[in-house]
């Protein structure tokens, strides 16, 4: 049990739910409330309430044969999702690895959130002789908007038009640097260049002082499931300097992408 049970944020029905989804976890052959109850020291209507609730957003399936409970297709749903985002990592990560120490820059690997309000960072590799002492605010498992980022218009761009307005339909667009577009038609016209050329960037949008060009990740299914950016400061770099590393950015995106079952027609 989790040391921070008494604290005031803790929501004591979510806690069970989850206690629940564990102990028919360990159960394959599933379990039926009275072994619930009894495992987890809570009442059958307890158990009878919470476990209704599981079972109705199918997190949870009931055995007909024998009423027992057990885990349901969104835990697998989860599950892959979770598992598919850890292979991405690790088959980009060596690729990313070598070429940030060659070109002795940040780099990225960044999905798009459920939603597509917002960018989330899966990774982060910096150059490992860099004698340069830079902070940036990214750090993994953080996410940034997803208007105002080279990942993230690059993400956006495989959408037309009218869905990218749709998705943007409720962002509160923010200016969070002196370059930040907070125009939705300004934005769409660079997103229309981004689906031509398959790169983007960032010229200090998000982050003051920093700048990023992004090129797309794509799957068997030659849809965009990621980005990797190169990051760097204005203090060591522009824009101009970061496009000189374009085309070889984009062949280490390209592998990576082939290593996800992407096949160029």
């Amino acid at each position: 049990m989790s040391e921070d049970l008494n604290n005031s944020n803790l929501v004591q029905s979510v806690e069970r739910a989850l206690d629940i989804l564990d102990c028919l976890a360990e159960s394959p052959k599933g379990c039926g409330i009275g072994e619930l109850s009894k495992s987890l020291g809570l009442s059958k209507s307890t158990i009878h309430r919470i476990i209704t609730t599981l079972k109705y957003k199918e997190y949870v399936t009931q055995n007909k044969e024998n009423d027992k409970y057990q885990l349901g297709i969104k835990i697998l749903n989860l599950s892959s999702s979770i598992t598919s985002s850890m292979d991405l990592i690790n088959v980009a990560r060596p690729h990313i690895y070598d070429f940030a120490n060659k070109v002795d820059e940040v780099i990225h690997l960044c999905i798009p959130d459920e939603s597509f309000s917002n960018i989330i960072y899966v990774d982060k590799v910096s150059s490992e002789n860099t004698s340069r002492n830079i902070i940036m605010s990214s750090s993994i498992g953080k996410k940034a908007p997803i208007y105002c980022t080279a990942s993230g218009k690059l993400l956006l761009s495989q959408f037309s038009d009218d869905k990218i307005r749709e998705i943007l339909k409720d962002t509160e667009f923010v200016k969070y640097a002196e370059n930040t577009i907070i125009d939705v038609d300004i934005l769409l016209e660079e997103i229309r260049d981004i689906r031509k050329n398959l790169y983007s960037l960032d010229n200090i949008e998000y982050d003051t002082g920093v700048i990023c060009i992004a090129v797309p990740i794509f799957d068997r299914t030659n849809k965009i499931i990621a980005s990797i950016s190169l990051s760097s400061v204005t203090i060591f770099n522009t824009i101009e300097d970061l496009l000189n590393y374009k085309n070889e950015f984009m062949n280490v995106a390209n592998k990576i992408s082939r290593l996800m079952g992407y096949v160029h027609s």
